[in-house]
């Protein structure tokens, strides 16, 4: 037999949880001494203690525990319930680190106020006309601005499966662009095509056919550093185009000259932004 202190530990819970589960009915001592009252635990306990804990990793409530405990659930069906939690719990540490990484740039462009940060550089500006583009491309309805790296991130992987599966032959860099929409942005991520892409193949494909009208002036940059830095990137362009005397006049857009997966810190993104 098992002190209650040895099975909590082997068990991974606290002495007070056990306790507790005993009071519910969830998991019995199998033995109390009628004069100390000291608890007494059976190692073959130890499958229920498991099971216990992991449903209730899983979210479900004590009293859910209680019957699905109560219904002996098949080790591989909770053992597939368990997968799924993972998951669940893997998105949810990706998403919580995307946003975390969201919080630190944010800090970092507050502290620096409206200093350059260090980790990227940009090409001095210049003004130009921006051509039209067809583009074969998925969007998106974003109406949170933090949510546009979360959106556009997968867009960009899922147009990039479906040219390479199609055959489309792009003629260009990737591409981003952002259409105001009312209080929401229409992101979009796409690659140039040729005037042979039309509606037919972009649909084969499973992408949109679009085309980006072209902008007779624009204040254009490029970022050379990580993705990270684009959002501060942007904001220093805006304060560009406001100590010009000018304003925004259209979607903007980023070509992405270089942008290895595998090396984020050495992206050379190309900013551009319509004006008037």
């Amino acid at each position: 037999m098992l002190s209650i202190g040895d099975f909590a530990r082997l068990a991974g819970v606290s002495v007070r949880m056990l306790r507790h589960y005993d009071a519910l009915g969830l998991l019995r001592p199998a033995r109390v001494d009628p004069v100390s009252g000291y608890r007494s635990y059976s190692a073959e306990q130890l499958d229920r203690a498991n099971r216990l804990v992991a449903l209730k990793d899983l979210g479900f409530t004590l009293e859910d525990c209680g019957r699905l405990l109560a219904d002996d659930v098949p080790v591989e069906q909770l053992r597939g319930m368990l997968r799924l939690r993972r998951a669940e719990l893997g998105r949810q540490i990706e998403a919580d680190r995307a946003r975390l990484e969201q919080v630190e740039r944010r800090l970092r462009m507050i502290e620096k106020e409206h200093a350059m940060s260090p980790s990227f550089t940009l090409d001095a500006y210049r003004e130009q006309a921006l051509p039209a583009v067809r583009v074969v491309q998925r969007s998106s309805r974003v109406t949170e601005g933090q949510q546009v790296g979360e959106v556009v991130g997968p867009l960009f992987g899922q147009v990039e499966e479906a040219v390479r599966s199609a055959l489309v032959e792009p003629v260009g860099p990737s591409m981003g662009h952002y259409t105001m929409d009312g209080d929401a942005m229409i992101a979009a991520a796409a690659y140039p095509v040729g005037p042979e892409v039309g509606e037919a193949e972009a649909s084969a494909a499973g992408l949109e056919l679009a085309e980006l009208d072209a902008q007779p002036r624009a204040l254009v940059t490029t970022l050379r550093g990580p993705l990270g830095g684009i959002g501060e990137a942007w904001q220093t362009l805006s304060r560009e185009v406001e100590s010009r005397g000018l304003s925004f006049a259209g979607p903007c857009r980023e070509v992405y000259h270089v942008a290895e997966m595998d090396d984020p810190d050495h992206w050379v993104i190309e900013l551009q932004q319509p004006v008037a």
